[in-house]
């Protein structure tokens, strides 16, 4: 009886050692995807990293009081897109601390509103090309000062300005390395970027 008993204990225990775990392909397929290695121009990075902009700066410009007072958003909105999204108002721009990538496109936009010329988005490469800083500027609009006059919007440094002024910058970072791993082979392939 003891050696039956011993038989059983040691047969479960081979069972379960030998227990199938069922691998995931869906994920390992994605992986290996990310995996190929893919031959990008300068130009097509450009392409993608301005079409990605593109995508977060709309969802940023359709809600601006939302995503001004609630930066769980934007958090969400950069872990979605790989990416990281900072708010800078225009007071922080005089910062020592802020980048000068950031200071000169920020001029930009100030030479742009003294010459009463329409604000529109930009992509600069910073650096060596690890990284593209798109930038959507965020002018004040009576939705924004209604906010800021009720208190909706608490950040203190965000202080009202005239209607139609730049109020800040939305900053949109985006890696090199997270643009390419997005990229559909396929898409690369047909030249479609």
């Amino acid at each position: 009886m003891k050696i039956v008993g011993c038989v059983l204990i040691l047969g479960m225990l081979g069972l379960n050692a030998c227990e199938f775990k069922r691998m995931d392909t869906a994920k390992m397929k994605h992986d290996m995807e990310n995996q190929q290695i893919k031959h990008v121009t300068s130009s097509q990075l450009s392409t993608l990293a301005s079409e990605k902009g593109d995508e977060i700066g709309r969802i940023l410009q359709s809600q601006p009081v939302r995503v001004l007072t609630t930066p769980a958003l934007v958090d969400s909105l950069a872990k979605a897109s790989a990416s990281r999204i900072v708010f800078i108002p225009t007071q922080e721009l005089s910062n020592p601390q802020t980048d000068v990538k950031i200071k000169e496109v920020f001029d930009a936009y100030q030479y742009s509103a003294e010459k009463h010329l329409s604000q529109e988005t930009n992509i600069q490469k910073i650096g060596d090309g690890s990284e593209w800083l798109y930038t959507v500027p965020v002018v004040m609009t009576k939705e924004i000062e209604a906010a800021l006059a009720n208190k909706s919007i608490s950040n203190p440094v965000i202080k009202a300005v005239p209607q139609n002024d730049l109020l800040g910058l939305w900053t949109i970072f985006l890696s090199r390395k997270e643009l390419i791993r997005q990229i559909d082979p396929k898409k690369l392939e047909k030249k479609q970027i």
